[in-house]
């Protein structure tokens, strides 16, 4: 059962390296490339984001960028912490115990592009790859925001960071914005006066209790992710500040969306002499890749050369892919069996490991026309 493919893994689960606090796991990857032909690039992000460290970069000895050159993703962060983590392995999957997340989000990415990396260099492969390994994804993408990969001249992505089983692989993806609105009330004493105060917690729950939220269409959601006001149990709140998001792949309906729960906010707000300030902004772009764009062409090529049944889809998860599409960069996003990921039944199946592993070792062996 014990592979350096699965070491790795079980090696990488038990670093505890959350958003912002991933540079153990950039130790991580240091220690096991070390000795290696491979020259790693640490890039400012981390001075910029307030992260642990920066990107990553790794670049093969045999890497040109006088070539057309391809990148591949994982993030070096988890949603929550990995502390504690015990793993289990069985003949057929690795899940952790169940009291804490597994991390295979994207621990198995990580892992995945660190075996083909140390696989590759031992060759003399024809392919011409690169590989990153971002800060705070789980965020909302911000390493692959700030990575610059202009002095590579690469020509497409492929992240290694979806749920779905190998041979699966993300098409187009929605878009998504972000917003706060905070209800302002008037604050008094809880007990004393309370007839004097404007409770804005009970303001911001009745303008909640009006918008849309869930799933409104096959293809759009909603959500109200944090509501956070108040200083004492005997103080009526005079602050109350609500986080949430919308997704489409359609611009315009996040929009008429954003501005129809403005407007119930506002409504709501001016009903109970209280006021409400709105902010919103785009969290990441959505993006549709043709079917005959060269990174498609090639993902569906790999996958059959490899045995696997080509599955393009629509995804409403956003990933470093978003990002990279947004700077001109074509990403595909690639399933790699990463399953139930942030909850603590997460689990990934040996067999897609297995897999996601070939996909990952043939991009950086191979070029885009397939040929060795």
């Amino acid at each position: 059962m014990a592979s350096p493919l699965i070491d790795l893994f079980l090696g990488a689960v038990r670093v505890d390296a959350p958003s912002l606090h991933e540079a153990p796991m950039a130790g991580f990857v240091r220690e096991n490339l070390a000795g290696l032909p491979i020259r790693i690039v640490e890039d400012d992000a981390a001075s910029v984001l307030g992260t642990g460290c920066g990107n990553l970069i790794c670049i093969p000895h045999t890497f040109s960028s006088d070539r057309p050159a391809t990148v591949l993703f994982s993030h070096l962060d988890t949603p929550s912490s990995t502390a504690g983590v015990r793993p289990v392995v069985t003949a057929e999957r690795i899940s952790s115990d169940g009291s804490t997340i597994l991390g295979v989000d994207n621990r198995a990415g990580v892992s995945v592009l660190l075996h083909a990396l140390r696989s590759t260099v031992q060759t003399n492969p024809q392919g011409n790859a690169i590989v990153v390994f971002t800060v705070a994804e789980e965020l909302g993408m911000w390493g692959a925001k700030h990575v610059d990969l202009s002095p590579y001249n690469v020509r497409m992505a492929y992240v290694f960071d979806c749920s779905r089983r190998p041979g699966t692989f993300i098409q187009s993806c929605v878009g998504s914005s972000v917003y706060t609105a905070t209800f302002l009330g008037r604050a008094s004493h809880a007990g004393v006066a309370p007839e004097k105060g404007i409770n804005a917690i009970q303001v911001a729950s009745r303008a909640i209790a009006q918008i849309r939220i869930g799933r409104l269409s096959p293809k759009m959601t909603a959500n109200v992710g944090t509501i956070k006001g108040g200083v004492a149990t005997n103080v009526v709140p005079d602050s109350c500040v609500i986080e949430g998001e919308v997704r489409s792949f359609a611009p315009c309906e996040i929009d008429r969306y954003l501005t129809e729960i403005t407007s119930i906010f506002q409504k709501t707000s001016q009903e109970s002499q209280t006021t409400v300030v709105m902010k919103s902004a785009e969290d990441f772009a959505p993006f549709v890749l043709p079917a005959d764009a060269p990174v498609f062409q090639r993902a569906y090529a790999v996958l059959r050369r490899l045995g696997l049944e080509p599955n393009p889809i629509e995804y409403l998860g956003g990933s470093d892919a978003n990002m990279l599409n947004a700077k001109n960069v074509p990403a595909v996003n690639l399933g790699i069996g990463a399953q139930n990921p942030h909850g603590t039944d997460e689990f990934i199946l040996l067999e897609d490991f297995e897999k996601a592993y070939t996909i990952a070792h043939d991009l950086m062996q191979r070029t885009p026309d397939g040929n060795l």
